[in-house]
Order: C-alpha cells, then structure tokens, then sequence
C-alpha cells in the first residue's frame, strides 16, 4: 500500500488530509458554481453567466479591505441585472454571508470594548438614516456622500506621513452615528467609521477586527430599521432563482477566501493604501448614482 495513504489511515498526516480535503471541497465549489453559471438561462431578474463571476471578482477585492463590496458589485455586475429589487437582494445576501465568514476568521482579534462605542452611536444614527432614505432624495445624499470620500481620499494621500489622531469614546460614538446614517441612506455603514479607524495607526489586524463587526451589526440593523418604518411595504417581490442565488454567495465566499489571503500577507502600509483605494472606488460609485440625468 502506498506510504502516504498508510500514513492518512494512521492518522500520522492528518494535517495534509485536512489540507486536501478543504482544496477538494474549494475545487467542488468553484465547479458548482461555474456549472450553475453556464446552466443558468436567461430570466427576468438577471444574467447570472456574468453576475456570478463578477460577483466573485467583487468579494475578493473587498475583502483585501473588508468593505466596500456593494459599491465594487454594483460596478461590476449591476449591468447584469433586469430588476432593481433582485439586483439589491442579491448583493444584500451575498454581503452578509462575507461579513459573516470574514467576522469568523478575525473573532480572535475582536476587542467588544473597541467595537461598543461605534455600535452605540450606530443604534441611534441608523433610524436617521433610514427616515433621510425614505423622505429625502437619496441620490442626492449618495453624491454629496461620493465627494467627501474622494475628497478624504485626496488629504489622506496629502497628509504628512506618520500623522495620527487619537481616539475617544465620545469621538467614537459620533463616528459610529454618522455611519449609521449613511448606512440607512447609502448601504454603506463602515464610511466615517472606516476612516476614523484609519487614522489611529492600529494595525491592520486591529483596524479589521474593530469596524467589521460593526458593518455586520449595522447592515442588520438597517434592514430591521427599514422594515420597521415600511420600507418594503410598497416593494413588490422579486422572483429570485434559488439556484443562481445561492451560487452567487458560495462565489462571493469563494472570493472572500482569496481576499482574506491576501489581506494576510499585506504590510500594514500596503493595507492603509488599499483602503483609500475601496474608499476612492466606493465614493466614485456613489457619484455616479447620484449624479443628475
């Protein structure tokens, strides 16, 4: 019998089994997915040949920084799409199942006493946001939004190297209010938060593990809050394929890995410049959608 297999049997290299069967299980997914995609027929709520790889191609690059991939999906694959309302349940599923898969793999990192303040001030700004969305014209509030992240994008890039701020409870509560309002309004909780973050010279480890629990709970937070004052009351259904849908998160899961990996291996300079680029990529997006005509 072959010495390896003997070894497996034996329990001598459990390690390398464990190895390969997780390449086996990656290997099958990435293989259900593409058969799904090829094997997915033209519907009326998307073309899901081309929105399932682009979704893929979305969670890796956000999850390099742990944000931003509602911006970089619309971007990608919001061509794909016939029906709003399948197009944001699509990227509201796969969002989740990220943020959830990405929270797991930093929960050894997470300090509740660092992520509380930001969640106490998102509790009360995530209402606030969600009235704006309903009452106001959110375009608008997208691309005022759009131009304050290109524009912080343009200072950071500017600011004397080395400079920091340093942090405070109050400061932090703000910071977590104004990104429950653009949470509700945007779909993008993890703006000011982010940037506030950014500037604390934390390790990227220690940056992560603070504002990506945050963006969970507030993603959550804003649906609830948006059923709660009748978002969806005037929303009709949109018949969403459970196959394809369900192909579209194992590829944004499979994406997530492949970011995740490289997250890993970025200095914690590389990782600040990566964030300023999903910042940059994000504000774009949302001038884009917001911008008249």
């Amino acid at each position: 019998m072959n010495a390896r297999w003997v070894a497996l049997r034996d329990g001598r290299s459990r390690p390398e089994l464990v190895a390969a069967t997780r390449t086996l299980a990656l290997a099958l997914a990435c293989a259900a997915c593409i058969a799904v995609a090829l094997a997915a027929g033209p519907d009326t709520s998307a073309n899901w040949r081309f929105a399932i790889p682009a979704l893929f191609a979305a969670a890796a690059v956000s999850s390099v920084g742990g944000f931003a991939f509602s911006a970089l999906a619309l971007a990608l694959s919001g061509w794909c799409f016939r029906d709003p309302v399948a197009m944001v349940a699509t990227f509201l599923v796969c969002s989740l199942a990220i943020q959830v898969y990405t929270v797991i793999r930093l929960r050894a990192e997470i300090d509740p006493g660092s992520v509380a303040p930001f969640l106490l001030g998102g509790l009360a700004g995530t209402p606030v946001g969600t009235w704006m969305l309903l009452h106001l014209d959110a375009t608008r509030l997208a691309l005022f939004l759009g131009v304050l992240l290109l524009g912080w994008c343009a200072f950071m890039l500017a600011r004397r190297p080395g400079w920091t701020l340093r942090g405070s409870f109050a400061g932090d509560v703000a910071a977590g209010a104004l990104g429950g309002v653009t949470g509700g309004v945007a779909a993008f909780p993890g703006a000011v938060p982010v940037l506030l973050i950014g500037l604390r010279g934390w390790s990227k480890a220690r940056q992560r593990a603070t504002f990506q629990p945050y963006i969970l709970i507030m993603q959550v937070l804003s649906l609830a809050s948006l059923a709660a004052q009748g978002g969806f009351d005037s929303v009709d259904g949109a018949e969403l394929p459970l196959l394809p849908l369900a192909a579209a998160v194992v590829a944004a899961l499979l994406g997530a890995r492949i970011g995740m990996r490289l997250f890993s291996r970025l200095s914690d300079r590389q990782f600040a410049r990566w964030v300023l680029l999903l910042l940059a990529a994000s504000g774009a997006a949302m001038i884009v959608r917001g911008w008249p005509g």
